[in-house]
């Protein structure tokens, strides 16, 4: 057609030879619509916290509905990572069948929908809020998964990882305006100030609804949006998608392989002290620290602006360091898991003996910084070992990352459970504890993996295949799916 023929030309001076030039924009719209869906996954997630500081738990306790203990917040604050854990694997089987683009729509405007009844739950009982948040959990399970599918259909091969790397951004931008923008609207009157915290965000959140149902696709052949050209040019450059039946894959290779328990090992530990702060930084800030609601929504979202450029910076060394020969992979790999784990140890045991708000806070956010590092590490190591079944490899570490998620929030509630306000100094020791047992877990995850983890294909990623076509056939997608660090849990 002369529309396709457009979008081809020759190159001076090489006769008949063609060389095919992008067409079309809409595929930006589509990873644009992925990052704001990310960016309200850690919305949703993390309004719960600024909630309980900002009114949800009344200071002098009269309302008999909402008079919850530490523990019963610790609760409150973990159940999201009780229905989390339980999606990560069904969610890319399930996205297999139904559609990634649906299946990733569905999941989060599930969690959406229930934060508009967060308020009207949390005044008639703490096990109906729970139960929500088991459901919001449920949902937003299953996108981490499936994305990468999404972005597999929209981006051409050499535009993978950073389609990738700026969809999955969308969470570290979540995460710093839920941490500025939760405390502003808890501590003021819009909205009767608390439950404007849902209110806002579940509305912003029905936006991305409408949005992300009436123009993405799966595949760009069926968009009525794109192109003709543009969905060409999309079918000429973008890695072809292979579907694996559940009954191919190897699990008994997978679950007995030592190097992948190893992987899931540091992940989970990494996810434990990460899901800790990324919870409990709010209360911290309020408890500890005594900022008021306003001030620690501005200072608790610096970490996650400084644990996204370490992100940028982990990628950019990690890579650097192969290409030029510097380390080998599984060297490099194990380079950013000590950075990302043990630095950041030290750091936080630093923090837990320092009295000044200002040391604490720069010891914060310089671990953060090195947090970054982790996803270099664990998530592109899945790719390593398994480039055929990394979807699957990804699905059970996230399900063991969030399975930690749940244990941090819990045990702060149980720690500091019964501790008076006022008491400032045993607040201040049973914090302490929690993030010497943050240290502790990272330590022994950094160095499990410098023992154990590697970055070599495994046997098992060869199983039923004819290895020396499976090895040519995955080369391109090995290398495409490395732009995927970003997707951690």
């Amino acid at each position: 057609s002369s529309g396709i023929n457009a979008e081809y030309g020759d190159k001076p001076g090489e006769g008949d030879q063609q060389t095919l030039r992008p067409a079309g924009y809409f595929r930006y719209l589509i990873v644009v619509l992925l990052s704001y869906g990310f960016l309200m996954d850690y919305l949703l997630r993390i309004n719960m916290s600024f909630a309980l500081d900002g009114g949800m738990v009344p200071k002098n306790c009269t309302n008999q509905s909402r008079c919850w203990s530490q523990a019963e917040q610790g609760y409150v604050l973990s159940s999201f990572f009780w229905g989390y854990c339980l999606t990560q694997l069904p969610g890319a089987v399930v996205g297999g069948i139904f559609g990634a683009s649906r299946i990733f729509g569905l999941g989060l405007f599930i969690g959406i929908a229930a934060t508009f009844f967060c308020p009207l739950s949390s005044s008639v009982s703490i096990w109906l809020l729970i139960a929500l948040r088991i459901l919001i959990g449920l949902g937003q399970g299953v996108t981490f998964p499936v994305a990468l599918n999404i972005i597999a259909g929209w981006a051409p091969s050499h535009q993978f990882a950073t389609f990738v790397a700026f969809g999955g951004g969308g969470q570290y931008l979540g995460a710093v305006l839920a941490n500025s923008v939760s405390g502003l609207l808890a501590a003021s009157d819009f909205l009767g100030g608390w439950p404007g915290v849902f209110y806002v965000f579940g509305g912003v959140g029905l936006l991305w609804a409408l949005l992300w149902f009436m123009f993405v696709t799966d595949d760009p052949s069926k968009s009525r949006w794109a192109s003709a050209a543009e969905k060409e040019y999309l079918l000429l450059t973008a890695l072809p998608k292979k579907t694996i039946a559940p009954s191919q894959i190897p699990w008994k290779s997978i679950l007995r392989s030592g190097r992948l328990w190893s992987t899931i090992m540091i992940h989970g530990c990494n996810g434990y002290g990460y899901f800790l702060l990324l919870s409990e930084i709010p209360k911290y800030m309020v408890e500890v620290l005594q900022y008021d609601v306003k001030a620690s929504g501005f200072l608790a979202s610096l970490p996650y602006i400084m644990i996204y450029l370490g992100y940028l910076t982990g990628g950019a060394v990690s890579d650097s360091l192969i290409e030029h020969n510097i380390l080998s992979k599984t060297s490099t790999r194990k380079m950013c898991g000590l950075t990302a784990l043990f630095l950041p140890a030290f750091l936080l045991v630093g923090m837990a003996y320092l009295k000044n708000n200002v040391p604490i806070l720069i010891l914060m956010n310089t671990a953060m910084y090195f947090q970054g590092f982790a996803n270099p590490c664990y998530y592109v190591n899945y790719a390593d070992l398994s480039p055929r079944y990394s979807a699957v490899l990804c699905g059970i570490g996230n399900g063991v990352c969030a399975v930690a998620g749940i244990l941090g929030p819990m045990f702060v509630g149980w720690l500091v459970n019964g501790v008076a306000e006022s008491d400032h100094d045993e607040m201040v020791k049973r914090w302490r504890i929690a993030f010497i047992s943050a240290a502790g877990v990272w330590v022994f995850g950094a160095l499990q993996y410098c023992v154990f983890g590697s970055a070599e294909v495994q046997d098992w990623n060869y199983e039923g295949e004819d290895e020396d076509v499976a090895r040519e056939d995955l080369f391109e997608e090995s290398r495409a799916l490395e732009g995927s660090r970003v997707f951690g849990c």
